[in-house]
């Protein structure tokens, strides 16, 4: 198989966990007869651009990026999906000064594309989607499972989840959205409220309300959560203290964390850092 290039970006064979990297990289985490799995992440000073061979799935999982094609721009961060078509030629660009991004790029056969092909003709249509967060779930069991068998099984549950998604999103967001979510993602854990983001958009409390919503289907607080719990999926592995994420992240306490997480993703953060999915998940009979 293979596997559209990226200029400027390093490939790494061997997937690890290493300090912030100062050139891009692309790192083969899986390939089989199904799926070609790939992670990529890219420095800010070096947004990646290239060719798109074949049809993918990309699921981004830090920072954010716009993907362009031709006069087209999409926002991505790990709220959304990216379908993205064969024959692409494309441009990211980091709209955040020192953020850049990480995604899980999924590029399933055609064979599977075309037993789907009613939910992949819609998916591809739409082009940007919502990301539920328990997809994100899968995404790090995905990254962190050395087994082949376990890579298509997960794989094909990512991608079904993907194809099933209703959330619908904007494909080209208003200048209100983008400027609102820029200042979020850059906030990181500050807490922000309607009115002074407003104010720094010089526009008013309504009016952005509106606009965001149209552009994500869902209030900026429902947003900023989303935000926080994708960074607390791939950062709680490797964190020995919850309460210090858990304030990082801008959660009042560790208790507003873990009910606030557990809500959401039907385990505690601690459960999940030793490794529990809820039960109901396709993903925990693969880690049985």
């Amino acid at each position: 198989m293979t596997f559209a290039p990226y200029r400027g970006c390093r490939y790494d064979p061997v997937m690890e966990i290493a300090p912030p990297i100062r050139e891009n990289s692309r790192q083969r985490l899986a390939e089989t007869e199904l799926f070609v799995v790939d992670e990529v992440r890219a420095i800010h000073e070096l947004p990646p651009s290239g060719l798109n061979t074949r049809r993918q799935l990309a699921i981004p999982t830090a920072g954010t990026f716009e993907y362009r094609v031709g006069r087209r721009t999409s926002w991505l961060d790990p709220t959304r999906l990216l379908f993205a078509e064969a024959g692409e030629e494309f441009a990211d660009h980091h709209p955040i000064p020192g953020v850049g991004h990480a995604s899980v790029i999924i590029a399933p056969a055609e064979v599977l594309l075309d037993e789907l092909s009613d939910l992949a003709r819609s998916a591809f249509a739409d082009r940007v989607r919502s990301s539920p967060l328990r997809l994100q779930m899968l995404v790090q069991l995905l990254r962190r499972n050395p087994d082949r068998l376990a890579h298509d099984e997960i794989a094909s549950e990512l991608l079904l989840l993907a194809l099933g998604a209703s959330g619908r999103v904007a494909a080209e967001d208003s200048r209100c959205a983008r400027r609102a979510k820029a200042i979020l993602h850059a906030a990181s854990g500050e807490r922000l409220t309607l009115g002074a983001i407003a104010a720094m958009l010089d526009v008013s409390p309504i009016y952005l309300t509106q606009a965001f919503k149209r552009s994500e289907g869902l209030p900026l607080y429902r947003y900023q959560t989303r935000l926080r719990l994708s960074k607390a999926l791939a950062a709680l592995p490797e964190q020995e203290d919850i309460t210090e994420l858990a304030l990082d992240l801008g959660f009042s306490s560790h208790s507003h964390f873990t009910a606030t997480f557990r809500a959401a993703l039907g385990v505690t953060p601690s459960d999940y850092r030793n490794g529990a999915l809820p039960r109901n998940d396709a993903a925990a009979l693969l880690a049985a």
